[in-house]
């Protein structure tokens, strides 16, 4: 869906490079985001829409990769895409940081996060799946991402974080609100509760430490001062919604490739060693993050002249599954030995939370191979896709095969 009134478009940007395009809105991105990302990486590595407030849109490997590893001259800050003036009263911590400052921050979250640290989890996240997964496993079909994609890491999020597990579809709704409603009203109205709600959680563990993820931020130092209840609130409203969307979209987007290619899913059942490589090839072939960032001073790019304070809109799903970085791209193989890919970013800015993803979505696909029959998409499956900060479908109706 384009703009009734296209904006004018900027004197450095060449014309040839100009497509009209909302990549969060347009019916062919919401058909199939994949498909929509693969021809305009086809068209060109580098083109710019002056659609969600004008923006570069990256769609080749090295270019994502060039962005990334380049936070001198690409910020952080601002996120989002269109920018939402007023949004968040302050940048947000360490999200909206760059350079040394973000660096004061993320080591504080980086120990949490480190595989060290996620290893003995990996029990209770087995736990958890194999209760969720044989709860259904003798019905003809599940709603997967209803069923087990969006309880299982919010189950063990909660958890670790220190908030009502009872709360979860509160929670939950709060945050399909603010990030995939489409609404900004409801956008707003729900960031208000999530703000509201983890403003007093904040405050709660500030004065009465406990044995979580909140408590641990909230007697941690930074410069040598504890931190402050506002940069509590920023991480912890960053970790809310880390925690409870991402994995729960990518487990449903994984979970429906499998669907599709039976072969493939025989594949781990027959060989459950090429698992760990199979999510490495899955999060490559259908990456779900794009990234946005602001260019912060006159560069050059690809031959193409950007100018400082234009915006960029990288796609990393674009990325995953370009031909100048991977034989057959489109193909899953699970023997690939080049899989490394931008799906959880690159450079200062790395996904925190990525070991307790992958092994999350290790542990699904191991359980899903081997306490279930074979699957496939049920006959009359309907979905809508999201394909906003984070891409989704709104549910995966699956049949088992017996």
């Amino acid at each position: 869906m384009t703009s009734e009134t296209a904006p004018e478009i900027p004197a450095h940007v060449p014309s040839e490079l100009v497509r009209h395009l909302d990549i969060r809105n347009d019916p062919d991105v919401l058909a199939d985001p994949w498909a929509a990302v693969d021809r305009l990486r086809e068209d060109a590595p580098l083109l710019w829409s002056p659609e969600l407030g004008s923006h570069w849109i990256v769609t080749s490997a090295e270019l994502v990769r060039q962005v990334l590893q380049t936070p001198d001259a690409f910020p952080n800050y601002p996120s989002g895409l269109p920018v939402i003036e007023g949004a968040w009263p302050r940048k947000l911590v360490p999200l909206q940081l760059d350079g040394d400052e973000h660096t004061r921050y993320r080591r504080l979250l980086t120990p949490l996060f480190s595989p060290r640290a996620i290893r003995p989890l990996t029990d209770l996240v087995r736990e958890h799946a194999t209760r969720i997964i044989t709860s259904f496993a003798g019905d003809d079909r599940v709603e997967f991402h209803s069923q087990l994609a969006i309880p299982l890491p919010s189950v063990v999020f909660l958890g670790i974080f220190g908030i009502p597990v009872e709360q979860m579809d509160t929670f939950q709704s709060w945050v399909f609100g603010l990030l995939h409603s489409g609404d900004p009203e409801a956008a707003a109205a729900a960031g208000a509760e999530i703000t509201g709600y983890l403003a007093e959680a904040v405050a709660d563990r500030m004065r009465e430490p406990r044995e979580d993820l909140i408590s641990e931020l909230a007697q941690m130092e930074v410069d040598g001062r504890p931190l402050t209840a506002e940069e509590l609130l920023d991480m912890s409203f960053l970790l809310f919604l880390a925690g409870l969307d991402t994995v729960s979209n990518q487990l449903s987007v994984i979970t429906m490739h499998l669907a599709r290619d039976p072969g493939q899913q025989q594949a781990l059942r027959d060989d459950p060693s090429l698992i760990e490589n199979a999510v490495e090839e899955l999060l490559r072939l259908h990456a779900i993050a794009p990234l946005t960032r602001t260019v912060g001073r006159d560069f050059t790019l690809n031959g193409v002249r950007l100018r400082k304070g234009d915006r960029m809109l990288l796609s990393t799903p674009a990325a995953g599954r370009d031909p100048a970085a991977y034989d057959d791209p489109l193909t899953a193989r699970f023997d690939r030995a080049n899989n490394s890919s931008a799906a959880f970013g690159l450079g200062p800015h790395r996904c925190a939370g990525m070991h307790l993803a992958r092994q999350e979505l290790r542990i699904v696909l191991e359980l899903m191979t081997t306490l279930v029959p074979p699957f496939r998409l049920a006959p009359g499956a309907r979905w809508q896709w999201h394909a906003g900060e984070i891409w989704g479908l709104d549910r995966l109706d699956l049949e088992f095969v017996r």
